[in-house]
């Protein structure tokens, strides 16, 4: 049995979809989960810090395998509440996993991001927190992968966006701000959507972008890749070629919705013009996955359908 912390979130909800039945299982307190998930899979409502439960778990349901994708995962909010984002993503983090690797855990996923690219010493003052801790967190693994003998997989998620083709699965955090959601909001109720803009540069962010369904087959792929894996540790970039400013994103959406206005705001200093390229495509070819359903049209259309049905009532 494998279990996943944060099931019930975005990601977590898409990739226990894939699994069969009886072969996954969902930890969630749902701080920021979501209830209609649980048509997808069984969940247990727990905080990942509750020693004693996870334990249970663990020895009734004889976990060995754990992808972990319960975290806080906004820049921005990141930026606003530091401390919050410290407490979460890393001193929590790192005494989950140590409880897990006591509790005889052999194999860990863990998703990291694309935005902790290019953190070092000289260049960290300019990350997020949100992108800091994600690093510290690769860290820490590496160093306890080794010392433990555990098998350890990082995945660095580009931004994941898109809905199930079907309509009955998306995206739903309304306590944090993602591009798509909120231009969605903004556009269908006629209000002016903030661009980010380097002024200076006279250039708009751009950002890869891949459908969350590719992002849950390669999660179920890794839990099988994970198992034969000979070494300890393993670090894979995902990416896109093809990047998007969030000019182009909105200027879609709004031509696909027939409506929609914006203004421009300077960018924050924390935000990268443009992520770097590292594809670990070797590694990605080993699993058989390469992303199928990431046209940027169909990921704009596959959120509106879902979008109307959560936002527009």
């Amino acid at each position: 049995m494998i279990l996943v912390t944060g099931g019930h979130g975005y990601v977590g909800s898409f990739t226990l979809r894939l699994f069969k039945k009886g072969k996954a299982l969902s930890v969630d307190n749902y701080s920021r989960g979501n209830n209609f998930a649980k048509k997808f899979s069984k969940n247990i409502l727990v905080n990942i810090q509750n020693k004693k439960k996870i334990s249970e778990i663990i020895k009734k349901y004889k976990i060995e395998t754990i992808i972990h994708l319960a975290s806080f995962t906004c820049v921005r909010e990141s930026k606003a509440k530091p401390s919050i984002y410290k407490k979460n993503n890393l001193i929590n983090q790192k005494i989950f996993f140590d409880n897990i690797i006591e509790l005889g855990v052999k194999n860990i996923i863990f998703s990291s991001s694309y935005s902790v690219q290019g953190f070092d010493k000289k260049a960290s003052r300019n990350f997020s927190p949100y992108a800091k801790y994600k690093f510290l967190i690769e860290k820490y693994l590496k160093i306890i992968s080794k010392k433990n003998n555990v098998k350890v997989i990082v995945l660095r998620y580009p931004n994941i966006a898109g809905a199930s083709s079907d309509g009955k699965l998306g995206e739903k955090n309304d306590k944090i701000s993602r591009i798509f959601p909120t231009f969605y909001k903004n556009i269908y109720r006629n209000k002016k959507t903030i661009i980010y803009y380097d002024f200076k540069k006279k250039i708009f962010p751009s950002r890869n972008y891949i459908h969350v369904e590719d992002i849950a087959r390669l999660n179920l792929l890794t839990s099988k890749y994970i198992k034969k894996m000979k070494k300890n540790f393993l670090l894979i970039n995902i990416n896109n070629k093809r990047k998007f400013s969030n000019k182009q994103i909105f200027d879609l959406m709004s031509e696909k919705l027939k409506k929609g206005s914006y203004i421009l705001k300077k960018i924050s200093k924390y935000e990268k013009i443009s992520p770097l390229y590292i594809n670990n495509t070797f590694l990605l070819k080993k699993m058989m996955w390469r992303p199928k359903n990431s046209s940027i049209d169909k990921i704009i259309n596959t959120n509106i359908k879902w979008f109307k049905k959560i936002y527009s009532n």
